[in-house]
């Protein structure tokens, strides 16, 4: 299967466009050729069958023309931010998986996607959907990464979030994928009356890491929080965009951001917190922090809020410095040399992120690989 090419893909479009010199109203991916996208031969759903007897887990290309699917909606004005790569989830993926989960169903365990990419599957497409009807509750892991060092891999990503009345969805997303690979990456939600979707964010590798969560918080009571956590070092790009679209009554949400910049690393973060017309007491929040290494990295942080509703509490924040001296002394004066006194210092802002992974061995290998970078 091959995918047409174009000179220059743009990716997480402002939806307030600022000063086009700037250089931040959308991420530009140049002269890159797709070649052919082939299979992913390689099993990668893991979950407790004696758990899951009642519900639908499915490989996406068994699923299309299912019964299940009929009442799949629509993502259009998700998709307009992410354009040409949404369009490839969607039609050419290689990957993913389609979970229904009943009526007042509550999962304990949860369910897990491992791309371990190498050298013969080195391209992974997935397209995920979650439909949680009412009163349910799932989590959901998707860990990507990369056998080794040398391989040149890919990866696009799309998940597809239907929280029915009182459902709570639990998405926990991690990339620690080589330096010599591209990581894009689509999320979306529908959250309904009373409903929560938590998105639990992880992001430690690849050379090109773009990523757009979108979350349309369409019931009265709903929620929508996003835990993230980011490293950029070497010569790293990063793009991430996070939305959060208020229309129901006394809906909520937080937008969380922990970052560790390091060598040249580049980084743009925009997070829009939109009040539509008709969100009475709704209350949304966005607060980043970021901790520079040295001077040579590039940050750049966008908050926005758009208020379309009176009657609502929005709030942003951004704090963006070096680690602070008298921090970094108390600890060196108790016997930590600066490299470990750096480390403790990044790892107290990571772990209450990592804290909400389930897995324990998944967090060991998070901390491994973050170790790795920062030392």
């Amino acid at each position: 299967m091959f995918h047409e090419n174009k000179n220059e893909y743009k990716f997480n479009l402002a939806c307030v466009p600022t000063w086009k010199y700037l250089g931040l109203n959308s991420f530009s991916f140049k002269n890159y050729r797709f070649s052919q996208i082939t299979p992913y031969n390689k099993d990668y759903i893991n979950y407790k069958e004696e758990d899951f007897k009642d519900n639908i887990i499915r490989p996406m290309n068994r699923v299309i023309k299912d019964e299940y699917f009929h009442n799949y909606p629509n993502f259009r004005e998700a998709s307009l931010l992410c354009g040409d790569f949404v369009k490839i989830g969607e039609e050419m993926f290689n990957s993913g998986v389609f979970i229904k989960v009943p009526k007042n169903r509550i999962l304990h365990s949860d369910i897990r996607l491992d791309f371990n990419l190498d050298k013969d599957n080195n391209m992974v497409i997935d397209h995920n959907i979650i439909l949680a009807e009412p009163n349910s509750k799932v989590t959901f892991i998707v860990d990507y990464h990369t056998e080794n060092r040398e391989i040149n891999a890919f990866h696009n990503g799309l998940t597809k979030i239907i929280a029915r009345d009182g459902a709570e969805v639990n998405v926990i997303k991690v990339q620690r994928m080589n330096d010599n690979s591209f990581h894009f990456d689509w999320n979306m939600a529908l959250v309904g009356k009373n409903a929560k979707v938590n998105w639990i964010t992880v992001e430690i590798g690849s050379s090109i890491n773009v990523t757009n969560y979108s979350s349309d918080l369409l019931g009265e009571d709903s929620e929508v929080n996003i835990y993230s956590a980011y490293m950029v070092d070497g010569d790293r790009k990063q793009d991430i965009y996070y939305t959060n679209n208020h229309f129901g009554e006394n809906s909520v949400s937080n937008i969380w951001v922990e970052g560790v910049l390091k060598d040249r690393a580049k980084k743009v973060f925009k997070g829009n917190i939109d009040f539509k017309k008709g969100c009475h007491k709704s209350k949304g929040s966005q607060m980043e922090e970021v901790l520079l290494l040295n001077s040579e990295v590039k940050t750049d942080s966008v908050p926005i809020l758009l208020c379309g509703e009176e009657d609502v509490d929005g709030a942003h924040a951004a704090s963006i410095g070096k680690i602070d001296e008298d921090e970094l002394f108390y600890l060196m004066s108790r016997g930590f040399d600066y490299s470990e006194a750096q480390k403790l210092i990044i790892e107290a802002r990571f772990n209450p992120i990592f804290d909400k992974i389930p897995e324990e061995n998944l967090r060991r290998l998070l901390s491994e690989e973050l170790n790795r970078r920062i030392l």
